[in-house]
């Protein structure tokens, strides 16, 4: 990641792993352990190794994880933020769920004429915020084409047919507001003009998030879109372990197209 000419400072972009869980995890795992040397007391006590292995498993997956997408691990993160930026055409693009800013920054950066939104909800339970965005694209010298503001996926605050690209990284399946995730990408057509281009990439293969699949090309076609190409991620990069794990980006589908021309 470059540095800053001036302040030699470099942006701020951390990973989609958050610190939080990770945390909790490792004392878990840490506590169950401890308690587990009582066996010198009690034989019982050995029970407690089991907890300690699940949640020294969980620990793990999130530690190496983390590693993967970081700058030392692999740069997935990156990468998979490349692949969507790639699809993005048109000068208006919003991001959806843009997190500590990397896709729409690197989206405005690919094209000087474009002017790109970076949307997110930016809940406590989650380690971005809008200013460590805006002090990100100071940084990386695209502060005047993208703007950043707070706003839910379920309802944005955005007029019909008001962006030539949406493009969304791992967001739907996180809208709290929605029963049905499918109802986050009908909103994103919604304000995405006639003719323009969208870039979705979610675990729409996860039944968890999206337990009636056929709804996800349902609210596609009734949103207008055409052309559409639904492709795994795995099939477009390779995963390792544990990325290619059903608990991180198994259910991952990059899913593309445009909006049909009136």
């Amino acid at each position: 990641m470059p540095a800053s000419r001036t302040t030699g400072e470099t942006p701020d972009y951390g990973t989609w792993i958050r610190t939080r869980p990770l945390v909790v995890f490792a004392i878990l795992t840490a506590s169950f352990l401890g308690l587990s040397l009582l066996m010198v007391i009690t034989p019982w006590a050995l029970l407690l190794l089991l907890p300690a292995g699940a949640f020294g498993y969980i620990t793990l997956i999130l530690a190496l994880a983390r590693h993967r997408f970081s700058n030392t691990g692999g740069q997935y993160q990156r990468l998979i933020h490349e692949l969507i930026r790639s699809h993005a055409r048109g000068e208006r693009v919003l991001d959806i769920g843009c997190g500590n800013g990397h896709l729409a920054i690197a989206v405005a950066k690919e094209n000087p004429q474009r002017l790109v939104t970076g949307l997110d909800y930016w809940g406590s339970a989650w380690e971005y915020s809008k200013q460590v965005c805006e002090r990100n694209a100071q940084l990386e010298g695209v502060a005047g084409r993208v703007a950043f503001m707070k706003g839910s996926a379920a309802a944005m605050p955005f007029s019909d047919a008001e962006f030539d690209c949406v493009v969304s990284c791992l967001t739907f399946h996180e809208v709290r507001e929605l029963q049905d995730k499918t109802e986050a990408v009908s909103e994103a057509l919604r304000i995405l003009r006639p003719g323009g281009s969208f870039v979705f990439l979610d675990l729409f293969s996860d039944p968890g998030a999206y337990p009636r699949q056929q709804l996800l090309r349902q609210r596609l076609e009734e949103g207008g879109a055409v052309d559409i190409s639904d492709v795994p991620l795995a099939s477009l990069m390779s995963l390792p372990f544990p990325l290619n794990g059903k608990r991180v980006l198994k259910h991952a589908r990059l899913v593309s197209g445009r909006k049909q021309a009136g």
